[in-house]
């Protein structure tokens, strides 16, 4: 995979993308905004191989996109089950060594907070990526967390993991899917 774009058609004339990714890592940013024209050729190019958050605008043309609300719910749910192992971990140590401390989860946005791009136009695709990369900020989050415990490395490996389990679940969440 080769980043996360945000795809919305605010009118039938205009297509906004808002790259929320553009590698690999756990890193997300906010690379690049663009609104063109609907039949602008660039789109093919912008969104080709790239996982998409669709608006319900834009998945009439790109597909559904994977789920912001899914990737909230599958962080939570990773969340919730590192958490078990930890307190499993800790209760099977001796009553000596259980000093451990708790991992500070990070906090997990439930919706968008609307945001306000230069380009009116690109306001909705903004929000959306907001919080898409503040999801994937958590995401990192919880992955460090987990990295940093020897005893959480069998929940989910030893290297970093790009999203969380289950997420995108959606088909047809990048353009040659949705095509």
């Amino acid at each position: 995979m080769s980043g996360i774009i945000v795809v919305d058609q605010p009118t039938d004339e205009q297509v906004a993308i808002w790259q929320v990714s553009v590698g690999d890592g756990l890193e997300s940013t906010m690379a690049g905004a663009w609104v063109l024209p609907a039949d602008d050729e660039r789109i093919d190019g912008l969104v080709r191989g790239r996982l998409l958050v669709t608006t319900e605008s834009a998945s009439g043309r790109f597909g559904s996109g994977a789920g912001p609300a899914a990737l909230a719910t599958a962080v939570r749910q990773e969340i919730a089950d590192l958490d078990r192992a930890f307190a499993g971990h800790l209760a099977s140590l001796p009553s000596a060594r259980r000093s451990l401390v708790r991992p500070r989860w990070p906090s997990v946005p439930d919706t968008a907070t609307a945001e306000a791009a230069g380009d009116p136009l690109a306001s909705r695709a903004l929000t959306l990526a907001r919080w898409v990369s503040d999801l994937l900020t958590a995401w990192d989050e919880v992955e460090s967390q987990r990295l940093t415990r020897p005893f959480l490395l069998s929940s989910g490996g030893e290297a970093a993991r790009e999203h969380p389990p289950g997420w995108p679940a959606a088909p047809g969440t990048t353009q040659e899917e949705a095509a």
